[in-house]
């Protein structure tokens, strides 16, 4: 009986080189997360070399294996080449592929998942503002996956939120009215202006967000929000997230 083969296409999240030639590939599709073998890829001579490149937007053709699948064919249909011309945007895609990798498992649907990939790393390549778009993608991804804060209604009492909330806690589920203060005494004190970005990127389009002029300060401050509620779920911290920092340092 022959190989069962499938295609799909595919966003390439992480690769691990294993014995002399090959890797394994972890790649995100429109039904699921797949980790596969790409046998011979790191040879000079192969098919598959120079179209399994990180981050890239491909074709593929895999083999149903055992214990895990084997790629017998992909082609490159986007690489975001703008991603590799600058180290920021080069950064943020490698931050968006581990968060992505980090917060799907392998099990979940990834549809809207996979829209949301191409529609940040498509935007990454030209965006005014890149932490703006990582702090969307971070965002809608938490929702995707089912880790929605609570950012319209007390995450205690569901009293509708104005301005005068001033206080985040992760360990609550999103952000507290003055009177559930004492529900999270080590509870994150914010800005509103830090408040307003969490919930825009919530329930904004990321074309409108990414045009909007935010503070440095704020921007550090969501970034810290943001990490630690994905740690929170996940525990395990984005080891990426040091390498966009020291970037970002050195760029702004």
């Amino acid at each position: 009986m022959g190989e069962r083969l499938y295609r799909c296409d595919g966003i390439i999240l992480k690769r691990i080189d294993v014995g002399e030639a090959d890797r394994i590939v972890t790649i995100l599709t429109p039904q699921r997360k797949i980790i596969a073998t790409a046998r011979g890829v790191r040879k000079t001579q192969s098919k598959l070399s120079g179209h399994l490149e990180l981050l890239s937007h491909c074709q593929l053709q895999l083999a149903v294996g055992k214990t895990r699948d084997v790629l017998t064919q992909s082609i490159a249909v986007e690489r975001f080449e703008q991603l590799q011309q600058q180290l920021v945007r080069m950064a943020a895609g490698y931050y968006i592929a581990e968060l992505t990798d980090t917060l799907l498992a392998d099990e979940d649907a990834a549809a809207q998942v996979y829209e949301l990939c191409l529609v940040a790393l498509r935007t990454l390549c030209t965006a005014t503002s890149v932490e703006m778009a990582l702090h969307w993608y971070t965002m809608q991804l938490c929702d995707a996956v089912g880790y929605r804060p609570q950012l319209v209604d007390c995450a205690v009492c569901a009293r509708t939120l104005d301005q005068q909330a001033n206080l985040w806690s992760a360990v609550q589920g999103g952000m507290l009215c003055p009177n559930c203060a004492r529900s999270d005494i080590q509870a994150t004190r914010v800005s509103l202006a830090v408040f307003k970005v969490l919930r825009l990127v919530q329930r904004e389009s990321l074309s409108y967000v990414i045009e909007l002029d935010v503070a440095a300060e704020v921007h550090a401050t969501v970034f810290v929000i943001l990490r630690r509620w994905v740690m929170r779920h996940t525990e395990r911290a984005i080891r990426s997230a040091q390498f966009l920092d020291d970037v970002r340092s050195q760029t702004f």
